[in-house]
């Protein structure tokens, strides 16, 4: 009898190699570890600044933070950090990616990072006035710049992108088994309406420019989570707040 052709299965990729590569499609961007390793030299610069140099200029998200954390019994003012810290660790274990992350994933994130910023900036300049409502910076030390736009990208996203709409779409997909994009869509747009109405906490100054734009930016921020990643999402966050900041510290 004739041999049989034996038939040679495809090459597939080891386990934790991402399937698609390249600008806006590197599945491992999105790596926790990934992140933790692109976002570590703000995470040091916040960290030096809130301890040895302006305790005062502690972001309020952070503040927040600590605050809740407080109620399980973790205090400290490095609390919220150690809490991003771990989170992503745990993360990393949970999905059992590799502990590599290369130089050229890290220079792509970043330009991942400036190229989508600018859709927030166009959204800004879409809601008439925002500018002015967003931020009241002018003439201030370039410390505070810095300081205050790290603090609020980093704790900002750690809170209402990686805790809420990380955490839901985990109980979504792991415990309730839905993988829906209905789901996916109900829990970014919960995140950015809380997002949104955290920065409206006093009526009297409630501005419904300002409230949209920031609904619009919590929407596009949970879907650059979703599909890019903490890392980059925390990215585009502090870039943007720094441009715009430091736009308005000059004018």
């Amino acid at each position: 009898m004739p041999k049989a052709k034996r038939t040679r299965k495809p090459a597939t990729a080891p386990a934790g190699v991402a399937a698609a590569t390249g600008f806006l499609a590197d599945t491992a961007a999105a790596r926790p570890l990934a992140s933790l390793i692109f976002l570590s030299p703000v995470l040091v610069i916040y960290v030096v600044g809130l301890i040895w140099v302006r305790p005062d200029l502690a972001a309020t998200a952070d503040i927040w933070l600590r605050e809740g954390m407080k109620l399980v019994g973790v205090s400290g003012a490095l609390a919220p950090t150690w809490l991003a810290v771990v989170v992503l660790l745990v993360w990393h274990l949970v999905r059992r990616d590799p502990w590599q992350v290369s130089g050229g994933l890290l220079g792509l994130m970043a330009a991942e990072t400036v190229f989508l910023c600018v859709p927030l900036f166009l959204a800004m300049f879409f809601f008439h006035g925002v500018p002015q409502g967003v931020v009241h910076t002018a003439s201030i030390p370039w410390l505070e710049v810095v300081m205050t736009s790290i603090g609020a990208g980093l704790y900002e996203e750690l809170l209402f992108r990686l805790l809420l709409v990380g955490g839901a779409l985990f109980i979504f997909s792991h415990i309730l088994k839905d993988h829906s994009l209905g789901a996916r869509l109900a829990v970014v747009l919960i995140a950015a309406a809380l997002f949104a109405g955290a920065h409206e906490t006093d009526p009297a100054n409630f501005l419904w420019a300002r409230f949209l734009f920031r609904s619009a930016a919590g929407i596009y921020l949970g879907y650059v989570f979703v599909y890019r990643g903490f890392g980059v999402v925390t990215g585009v966050h502090i870039m943007f707040d720094l441009v715009v900041k430091v736009a308005d510290a000059i004018a």
